[in-house]
């Protein structure tokens, strides 16, 4: 029996937090919500479709909105949805696979990155041929994870993914990047010395790389335990028992945007938090080339989840996304 470890910085979480009393929150459009159900490859997904009332046009631009990692509810990314829609957008959220509502074969905890972009894609389709819908204009958003796989699946379907607003999303490999959130968090526990840092991420590193190969090695439960031995109080350390984890998958160890983003071709939004602290937003700028279609943001004193150190969501967040979907998706024809 493979074990279950449930540990905060494999899912990479992307909170949300609805804007409810800012300039930019007034509503441009009136929208109507609809339940719908969505069969694909995988099973029957639940969503909610947003579609923005009284624009002048026979069809509309629309976007596919992506959770970020783990799960914590349809509603947490509604917020998002709806804002797509007040701005002339038709957007569609849904429960993951095996959550909520969604009826599947395959639950997202066993969906690999690449099986999710597979569903994703076929979600993006549905989209695309919905009544009223511009089938040459749909786009998708993603946070963190979702960020992720929207940037993803711009590479791998560069001519039906019309445009991409990706939020927090890592382009580095999946193991350097929870390598950096594992470091960042220990770096905040203040009993933990350096030493004890650099050497639970060694054993981190190894541990990853054994899940990639399917097999946890012998040296990599020594060093495990050497560990337990040199600090039994830390709490963030990698499983000793030997058994591999259901999660992370062994595929997406090294699944990495690196070296594709440039065949993006499509308005591209790229939003980042300089005090992210579980994804690394100089790596993943780094690997990002510099090309016309590209906005990217990088907001000084913001977090993970947009928020500015009291708490509020930075608002030139939501100005730079207002600004660039009606300069990059309603303007431009």
């Amino acid at each position: 029996m493979k074990v279950k470890l449930i540990f905060l910085f494999f899912y990479l979480v992307y909170t949300s937090q609805a804007i409810c009393q800012t300039k930019y929150d007034k509503e441009q459009y009136e929208i109507k919500q609809d339940s719908v159900w969505i069969e694909t490859s995988n099973g029957k997904i639940f969503g909610l479709l947003f579609q923005p009332i009284g624009i002048d046009k026979s069809e509309i631009p629309a976007i596919l909105c992506l959770q970020g990692g783990g799960d914590v509810g349809l509603a947490n990314y509604t917020y998002e949805a709806r804002f797509f829609a007040k701005n002339g957008i038709a957007s569609l959220v849904c429960d993951k696979s095996g959550s909520g509502l969604s009826q599947t074969k395959k639950s997202w905890t066993q969906q690999s990155f690449k099986e999710k972009t597979v569903e994703y894609l076929e979600l993006h389709t549905w989209l695309s041929n919905y009544k009223g819908i511009n089938n040459n204009k749909v786009g998708v958003h993603g946070m963190s994870e979702g960020g992720r796989l929207a940037l993803n699946m711009a590479i791998k379907n560069p001519n039906k993914i019309a445009f991409v607003n990706a939020v927090s999303g890592p382009t580095a490999s999946f193991k350097e990047n929870q390598l950096y959130a594992i470091y960042k968090h220990l770096l905040s526990q203040k009993a933990i010395d350096n030493v004890t840092i650099n050497k639970a991420i060694k054993v981190w590193d190894r541990y990853f790389e054994d899940i990639s190969k399917g097999e946890i090695s012998s040296k990599t439960l020594k060093a495990i335990n050497e560990l337990i031995e040199v600090a039994p109080r830390l709490r963030y350390r990698p499983d000793a028992s030997g058994i591999l984890p259901l999660r992370p998958l062994s595929e997406d160890i090294h699944f990495t945007l690196e070296g594709s983003l440039e065949n993006i071709n499509c308005p591209l939004l790229l939003q980042y938090g300089e005090l992210d602290t579980r994804v690394d937003p100089i790596r993943s700028l780094s690997n990002i080339p510099k090309k016309m279609n590209f906005v990217i943001k990088n907001y000084t004193d913001t977090d993970h989840s947009m928020n500015l150190k009291n708490g509020d969501i930075n608002p030139l967040f939501i100005e730079d996304k207002l600004n660039w979907i009606q300069n990059s998706i309603i303007i431009k024809k």
